[in-house]
């Protein structure tokens, strides 16, 4: 996510978007974390006040909350001061922007801010919209997410404020109005899915219902950063979990057994990808956060992995043997190996075991 970006967040209860914000919030590459509780319970808003005076700040090796300005503004308070709550985290956000600082607004949750849009609409007497939502409600998103952006002040110095929108759409409803509209005013979604989250998958961030409009941006800025093959990567890592995904609800029909082999070398990729690159573990040194190089090497190594099997099954090997191999050390390599170096030799151990099967 590039520095001055938006993007919502929309998950049902219970799929994680607290403890995402909060990660996000301490590994974020930002001088400055806004965060606006709107519309949350009191006790949450406690438990978050609590839960960042105790975290250590990886950046600064002191308290998290040293940089962290909370604004609360809780069910039980007046609608009012819901409904500015999110435009007084972006000017506070602002004035550190002007600094020549980046600084990162995160608002838990827009859904409630929309709720305390709503029902000062409707004492004013305004015509409801979609499900009672003020028809300026779009106008309403959209001047809060167009506040973000990357800038140069007058001194030469560059500062700029990313906002971070948490959605809670009622009982996971995606195309709830909220939802709907945010989708069109932030260049990203991180969709959490609740599939993912009661699998005990997280960061339960669906890759089939998320999307990014920075894509081209981010992979030039990549390429100039040494990593040419960034945009190569990634689009064949979405293609295999698409078609993984796709093969999935096939199998669950038919049965695993009954695919081709490369199909079922493809199913065999999917899982490999999610639990050895995008699954992640807050409790580990290693994969609380990962530098993009980690994270290349992680993925190339399963890549890797992968066209190795298809060359297996090509040469004639059981597609059953290679899906019995044991593929543990390439798999906790995104908690046991800390450099790009340590993930290499993971990735040559589990190779050096696939050529044992020819």
């Amino acid at each position: 996510m590039p520095l001055g970006g938006t993007v919502a967040v929309p998950g049902g209860f219970g799929t994680g978007k607290t403890m995402l914000l909060q990660q996000v919030a301490k590994w974020c590459d930002a001088d400055v974390i806004v965060y606006v509780g709107c519309g949350e319970r009191g006790n949450e808003m406690a438990d978050v006040l609590e839960e960042l005076a105790e975290l250590d700040d990886p950046r600064t090796g002191g308290r998290l909350a040293d940089r962290t300005v909370v604004i609360a503004n809780t069910s039980n308070m007046p609608m009012m001061a819901r409904e500015a709550g999110v435009h007084s985290g972006v000017t506070v956000a602002e004035y550190f922007r002007d600094q020549g600082r980046d600084a990162v607004v995160i608002a838990d949750s827009t859904s409630r801010w929309a709720e305390a849009l709503r029902e000062f609409a409707s004492r004013a007497g305004e015509l409801p919209g979609e499900e009672g939502y003020p028809a300026a409600l779009p106008s309403a998103l959209a001047a809060f997410y167009e506040r973000a952006g990357r800038v140069r002040t007058r001194d030469g110095a560059e500062g700029s404020v990313t906002v971070i929108g948490a959605v809670s759409p009622p009982g996971g409803d995606m195309t709830e109005p909220v939802t709907a509209y945010t989708e069109r005013f932030v260049r990203a979604r991180w969709s959490l899915d609740k599939d993912l989250a009661y699998s005990r998958h997280y960061p339960a961030v669906s890759w089939s219902g998320s999307f990014a409009r920075d894509v081209p941006a981010v992979a030039r800025a990549h390429a100039a950063a040494g990593d040419p093959e960034w945009a190569r990567r990634r689009a064949r890592t979405a293609g295999l979990l698409a078609e993984a995904d796709r093969l999935t609800a096939l199998s669950e029909l038919v049965g695993a057994g009954t695919l081709p082999p490369a199909e079922r070398v493809t199913l065999l990729a999917g899982r490999l990808l999610r639990e050895g690159v995008l699954q992640q573990s807050a409790l580990s040194s290693s994969d609380a956060s990962c530098t993009p190089e980690r994270t290349a090497a992680l993925t190339d190594a399963v890549l890797d992995v992968v066209d190795r099997c298809r060359d297996l099954v090509g040469d004639g090997v059981a597609v059953s043997v290679i899906e019995d191999l044991d593929y543990a050390p390439l798999v906790r390599a995104r908690e046991d190996a800390p450099t790009p170096a340590d993930v290499h030799d993971r990735r040559d151990t589990v190779l050096t075991r696939l050529d044992g099967l020819r």
